[in-house]
């Protein structure tokens, strides 16, 4: 059976959500593995057209959020600087034009296949054993800027608190929040674009400083409130528990952000059966298509 293409914004900024598991689901991640995939997915970063927004690394799985840049806004010498910094040799050694390189950059499959390949090497490398790491395809899921976008990224910040491993999202150093937190984002490899407006423009502190509150109040931890943020008490959502609507999902946002969606892959690559929009509880403007089979 043909795998189901994904869907892939062209011609605009898109942001998106993709989780992959290990195989078997097995928990093969320990401290060393999630440092190492952390690395590499920012590494990567530096190459791609892509700026990472939050991440989680946990034992047998892993959460990424993700902006995929427009590509027309890179000129061919911004490319051509982008694939010469990152491989320390002129572009021509490389064996790509710069047209196969602009494509290649902008493809957020292609920006996967390297993270998760080159870990599978160094993994495989380091335990002195073969065969594949990872169980499965990776899953994307299409995500509007703004609140829908803001509520992805603190569902994925909460995974170490669901899953037990911490009470704090702090304190856990494997996903984007704990390095936030931790190190003042310090590289500025982490990116608030796309939620500016909802966590308010100030300094660098001052937005980690608001997003923690609104954390805490998503998660219900207890002291935190979600003031100094735009969101009011109706578009507050609890995220202490799993929802599909962010993890099984093909594309989530306002109703106009699904209809765009519709008319762009409606009857390829969202099937007819799975076009209704589900009410995903998070606000009364935030809506979800999702994978039914799964």
């Amino acid at each position: 059976m043909p795998r189901t293409a994904r869907i892939k914004v062209k011609g605009e900024d898109a942001f998106y959500h993709v989780i992959s598991r290990a195989v078997h689901k097995e928990f093969l991640m320990g401290d060393v593995e999630k440092e190492k995939l952390i690395q590499i997915i920012k590494k990567y970063a530096g190459l791609y057209l892509v700026k990472p927004i939050g991440y989680a690394a946990m034992s047998n799985h892993f959460h990424l959020l993700i902006k995929v840049e427009n590509e027309a806004r890179f000129t061919d010498e911004d490319i051509k600087k982008r694939v010469e910094s990152f491989y320390g040799q002129p572009m021509y050694k490389k064996g790509k034009s710069i047209e196969e390189y602009r494509e290649k950059l902008s493809d957020f499959s292609e920006y996967m296949k390297q993270v998760k390949q080159s870990f599978s090497w160094w993994y495989n490398r380091l335990h002195n054993q073969t065969g594949t790491f990872w169980s499965e395809r990776f899953k994307s899921l299409l995500v509007e800027s703004g609140e829908a976008l803001l509520t992805c990224l603190a569902y994925i910040d909460l995974n170490p608190v669901r899953a037990g491993i911490v009470e704090k999202p702090e304190t856990y150093r494997f996903s984007s929040f704990g390095y936030r937190h931790q190190t003042s984002n310090r590289d500025d490899i982490l990116s608030f674009e796309g939620i500016e407006e909802l966590m308010g423009y100030g300094s660098k502190s001052e937005a980690i400083g608001k997003y923690r509150n609104l954390l805490y109040a998503y998660g219900n931890l207890g002291s935190k409130k979600s003031s100094g943020t735009n969101l009011t008490g109706k578009h507050k959502v609890e995220l202490s528990s799993r929802l599909r609507y962010l993890s099984d999902g093909v594309v989530i946002g306002s109703r106009e952000f699904i209809m765009t969606a519709y008319a762009h892959f409606g009857g390829t690559i969202i099937r007819k059966k799975e076009r209704k929009a589900h009410c995903t509880g998070i606000s009364p403007g935030i809506l979800s298509i999702r994978k039914l089979a799964v």
